[in-house]
């Protein structure tokens, strides 16, 4: 995983002033709610990004901690809480998830969109983690991007302003190949490589864990040929679903 680091410290440099960093994901929110089927007292979020979901939430009246990586992106989850009130409701750590330790538990865990870092021994060994950072029948929601749309889109390109972005394929070892760069310096580009998982594949991860795939619901799909996303697709034509996972109780 020795690219992780250098692609997202990349990636928020070249998304710097985006709008998108300014939103807040009440949308995010909205599925958690949905899928707990209930409120959570207290939440943890996985690579929080720049925020929007964790600030988010915390609006709402969540009692949120968020753990990120980058940290550029820690001070402007750090900014976004001070323009919207909720320093007292966020509890943000820079670092690295796989590193981290917490005093209680959590009734729920979100990890939204990038879910597929590394090897399947570090998606296990992840899974062991929330396993044990999660009370007992709570629950963790996870994104995991499916084989079949990642495949489709190999060799696809785009363009946001003047940042550039192309997808690839691995089919032997299943993974989703992201590379960004920006026209002005192409010598720059930074490439993510994320495992993708059929539900049938993330059972098979879940084998010796307490924890049971116990819902999805696809994301969506981008149709690149009309330049329109698609929010509501059957999950054999979605970029990735979101996983509910429940914790057992015996």
């Amino acid at each position: 995983m020795e690219w992780v680091k250098e692609f997202y410290n990349r990636q928020y440099e070249l998304l710097t002033d985006s709008p998108l960093n300014h939103i807040l994901r009440d949308d995010l929110v909205d599925k958690m709610e949905e899928l707990f089927e209930g409120k959570p007292t207290n939440l943890l979020e996985l690579g929080g990004g720049t925020g929007q979901f964790a600030v988010a939430a915390a609006k709402r009246g969540y009692d949120v901690t968020v753990i990120e990586l980058i940290p550029k992106a820690v001070l402007k989850i750090k900014a976004l809480a001070r323009e919207h009130e909720v320093e007292d409701k966020l509890h943000i750590i820079e670092g690295d998830f796989y590193e981290a330790e917490f005093n209680n538990p959590f009734d729920c865990i979100c990890y939204w969109d990038g879910f597929g870092v590394g090897s399947d021994e570090d998606q296990s060994k992840l899974l062991h983690l929330i396993e044990g950072w999660l009370s007992s029948g709570s629950l963790a929601l996870i994104d995991c991007y499916t084989p079949w749309y990642w495949a489709y889109t190999a060799g696809i390109e785009m363009s946001l302003d003047d940042i550039m972005r192309q997808y690839d394929f691995d089919p032997y070892h299943c993974r989703m190949i992201d590379t960004w760069w920006s026209v002005n310096d192409e010598s720059q580009a930074v490439t993510q490589s994320l495992r993708c998982y059929s539900p049938a594949d993330l059972e098979l991860l879940l084998a010796e864990s307490k924890l049971i795939l116990d819902h999805t619901i696809p994301v969506g799909a981008m149709d690149y040929d009309k330049g329109e996303y698609k929010e509501n697709v059957p999950l054999h034509q979605a970029m990735s679903y979101t996983a509910r996972l429940k914790k057992n109780t015996g």
